[in-house]
């Protein structure tokens, strides 16, 4: 399930106190990333990817657990202790789908349903390459080289073994507390000593 959070509009000055002078989006180095992008209006979106799974089709709808906002609101004002007292505005989410090979699926459905799903973790700088070899497919009827690793005709996968509550469980504890001992925070201070 992926979640996004943002905040209330932020003073202008108090945004280039930040030094975050090219608004280009942050991730943070952990396993499961979080992601920060400033937006026109002066507010930060961020959120991260909560692993979970879904058991039924249709998939049910999904809304963010106050827990969880809150938990983004703590490493909001751990990454940026400047605008701690920054308020939530809104929360949304919905579910992500993710392979075990990391890599995005691609294929079509009927005649006029092309689909790219899964572009997940690194594979999000795929995306866009990927969505312009499905359009050059729509104009051209030609499949690119590259779109024939990704695409399958039935999206069947194996269950990966940690995809079960218990082993979501585990996986998302095992990376907070790597967060807590190798996280952001202390590699921001050892960042921030001057070099001489």
């Amino acid at each position: 399930m992926g979640i996004e959070v943002e905040t209330e509009p932020i003073d202008p000055a108090r945004l280039t106190a930040l030094g975050w002078t090219s608004r280009s989006g942050l991730v943070t180095q952990h396993n499961i990333m979080e992601n920060y992008r400033l937006t026109p209006r002066n507010t930060i979106v961020f959120g991260v990817r909560r692993l979970e799974r879904g058991t039924a089709y249709p998939l049910p709808q999904k809304k963010p657990h106050p827990a969880l906002v809150e938990e983004l609101a703590e490493a909001f004002a751990t990454r940026f202790p400047a605008l701690s007292d920054v308020a939530i505005d809104r929360a949304w989410g919905g579910w992500i789908a993710i392979t075990s090979s990391w890599l995005p699926l691609a294929g079509q459905i009927d005649d006029d349903v092309f689909y790219s799903i899964a572009c997940n973790g690194h594979g999000l700088a795929q995306a866009p390459y990927v969505g312009s070899l499905i359009a050059d497919l729509i104009v051209d009827g030609e499949r690119h080289e590259d779109l024939e690793g990704l695409w399958t005709k039935e999206p069947r996968l194996p269950r990966p073994m940690m995809t079960g509550p218990l082993g979501l469980r585990t996986i998302w504890a095992v990376d907070r507390f790597n967060d807590l001992v190798n996280g952001s925070r202390r590699n921001a201070r050892r960042g921030s000593v001057p070099v001489a």
